[in-house]
């Protein structure tokens, strides 16, 4: 039905605007909405899904591979880290190259890096040779930010916070496909060795996580680069030429694009500077621009849902664990508060001699399935009613959710409870982090979109690390300072973004229609 009535809208307006010039809002609703609009929603999709495999496969591959890289306690923390400090570094540069040279280029390339690699990990014999291959994965891979503003530049208002709610159930959708892809392929105890190379069962794993990066790489040389970012840097015809191959798509006829000419936004200078002085001045740009006070909240935001996001996420495991022991070991009859039960948590006597165990337990997979599983229901919700209630209420609701949560980690007293916690709290903070993604691209124009979504990212990994730093000083003996951190950074990022302007009709007011 709907494709039907702006098929009816080109038809009649076909004539009458032939020859006008329009604003690209109008252009981009003249288009029509189809069967295009449905596959990049695929293709930006199944980058967020690629990206869930490259982020949280370190999860499999540390135990798997810690007796081929003979790891320490101290290796598998800078291995861990390694990817989160490249998304650090990426992130602020790849948000000017975003906004200086195009999205879909910046898609293609960082997913290319990412895929290759991660193919290169794959194949390292060398734990340092490894861990630099895992850091320029993360460093291509923090790219992949701009594939919100690549996605919402194709979409006229009707549809923008629907479809940029949706990208949260492909990210689910990753979070439940790589445990089934590890349960599949790590168990398996092939070994292909000579003189130069042991290949093994997760070196097959890393490869197969690299795949979905490569591929949407090269599906993605067939897409168009965005028009209102092709219109924002001056490239009239080009613009026209991609809204025409949109509208081919979504007419599927022989109907030519009513419009032939469209209103030009002022010069964009970016491209004049060298890169470090562009990336310089687009940067003082956004915070002098009259969006700095947006900005400075949106970052704050980003950083105080990522840092409690990841430093209870990744607690979680060692969290089971000590219930596993306790539960096991002590008279749990006997219940005590959480923080009590992980300060009892003892490591056994070392032992010399011991063959290196890279065994992963069945029930792993299964609890990150289980986790993942738990996101559902929240991913189904919220793209069926944000046209309703719209982004800040289902942002602020997924706020406050994690944060009663992350609260209540501090009364549960055994491994079911802190299991049903942990999904709670995953499906309220996952969600929430997405939102806020979403928020980031509605709220800003397109010659700062790429900017302020890559550099809020770059607050989010500052604070992912700093999230980290705090769980190993404090687990052990002051284990409410890393709950009480978590819930209360989750109120302030609730109460930041009722602050925030309504999202959906900023851009048009103040930028005189080109988004």
């Amino acid at each position: 039905m709907e494709k039907d009535n702006s098929k009816e809208v080109i038809e009649s307006t076909t004539t009458s605007l032939l020859n006008e010039s329009v604003h690209l809002d109008k252009a981009i609703e003249m288009v029509g909405f189809g069967y295009f609009h449905y596959y990049i929603l695929f293709i930006c999709g199944s980058l967020y899904i690629a990206v869930a495999f490259s982020v949280t496969s370190i999860s499999f591959i540390i135990p798997s591979a810690q007796c081929d890289f003979h790891m320490t306690s101290s290796h598998k923390g800078f291995l861990n880290g390694a990817m989160m400090i490249g998304m650090l570094i990426g992130s602020f540069i790849w948000g000017y190259v975003a906004d200086s040279k195009g999205r879909r280029f910046t898609l293609i390339i960082c997913m290319l890096m990412d895929g290759l690699f991660n193919i290169l990990s794959s194949v390292s014999q060398i734990y340092s040779i490894f861990l630099i291959c895992r850091l320029l994965s993360g460093f291509g891979v923090s790219g992949s930010t701009a594939l919100f503003s690549y996605l919402v530049e194709f979409l006229n208002i009707k549809y923008r916070e629907k479809f940029l709610s949706w990208m949260e159930m492909f990210w689910t959708s990753g979070m439940i496909l790589l445990p089934c892809v590890a349960w599949i392929i790590i168990p398996q105890t092939f070994r292909i060795e000579n003189e130069y190379i042991l290949f093994k069962s997760w070196n097959l794993f890393v490869i197969m996580c690299s795949l979905p990066s490569i591929t949407l790489a090269f599906l993605l040389m067939k897409m168009p680069e965005s028009p209102k970012f092709l219109l924002s840097q001056g490239k009239h015809k080009e613009t026209i030429n991609c809204l025409k191959f949109v509208h081919r798509w979504n007419s599927n006829s022989g109907d030519k694009f009513p419009v032939s000419s469209i209103i030009m936004p002022s010069s964009n200078n970016k491209l004049n500077n060298g890169f470090f002085d562009g990336l310089y001045k687009s940067t003082i740009d956004l915070f002098t621009s009259k969006f700095k006070i947006i900005a400075i909240v949106t970052c704050i935001i980003h950083f105080c849902a990522t840092t409690s996001y990841y430093m209870l996420i990744l607690w979680f495991p060692e969290l089971m664990n000590r219930f596993r022991w306790y539960e096991t070991y002590s008279d749990f009859q006997n219940k005590t508060s959480m923080c009590e039960i992980v300060s009892m948590y003892k490591v056994g006597p070392e032992v010399n001699d011991l063959k290196c165990d890279d065994h992963i337990d069945q029930s792993v997979y299964m609890n990150i399935m289980i986790i993942g599983i738990a996101c559902i229901p929240t991913s189904l919700v919220v793209p069926l009613f944000i046209n309703k209630l719209g982004l800040r209420f289902f942002t602020v609701v997924s706020f406050f959710g994690s944060s009663i949560s992350a609260a209540w980690l501090y009364f549960i007293t055994s491994s079911m409870e802190n299991m049903v916690l942990s999904s709670i709290f995953e499906a309220f903070s996952s969600i929430g982090i997405s939102l806020t993604y979403c928020i980031t691209v509605e709220l800003f124009p397109t010659e700062y979109r790429g900017m302020a979504a890559s550099i809020g990212t770059m607050f989010g990994k500052i604070g992912a690390l700093l999230g980290n730093i705090l769980i190993g000083i404090f687990i052990d003996a002051h284990c409410i300072v890393p709950i009480f951190v978590s819930s209360s950074f989750l109120i302030i990022s609730a109460l930041l973004v009722i602050t925030l302007p309504k999202t959906g009709r900023i851009n048009v007011i103040i930028t005189d229609g080109v988004l």
